[in-house]
């Protein structure tokens, strides 16, 4: 996991690398970034430029608002994906999803935080 600056109060619980696949309104796919999960949040940031690479936040998403995460396995060709369901500022579903690489990984990570205001076992 990379040093990251976060506000005061927050830690980081878990990072991977990440493909946006679709389910956004305000996002297209593809991205190719990092997923992070905070105790507070969930974020997803792009590396953007080639000679002074710099990351960006393209997504951000308090925990208190996620109504569901959602996990699939993958399988034999395919990787895991992570779903993430929450109604945006404008009342729309959104259901943004990532291709990555542990399954297990971020089931472990999701159970250690508040989701939507709930503890997920």
């Amino acid at each position: 996991m990379s040093e990251r600056k976060l506000p005061t109060g927050e830690s980081l619980v878990y990072e991977g690398p990440a493909r946006f696949i679709g389910g956004s309104t305000f996002l297209e796919a593809p991205l190719k970034g990092m997923l992070v999960l905070t105790t507070h949040r969930i974020f997803f940031e792009e590396y953007v430029g080639r000679r002074n690479r710099r990351t960006v936040i393209r997504l951000e998403i308090p925990l208190n608002v996620l109504e569901q995460v959602k996990l699939s396995s993958g399988g034999l060709l395919r990787k895991p994906v992570v779903t993430l369901v929450y109604h945006s500022d404008k009342n729309l579903l959104e259901q943004p999803s990532f291709s990555v690489k542990e399954a297990n990984s971020w089931r472990a990570s999701f159970s250690r935080v508040n989701i939507g205001g709930f503890r997920i076992v």
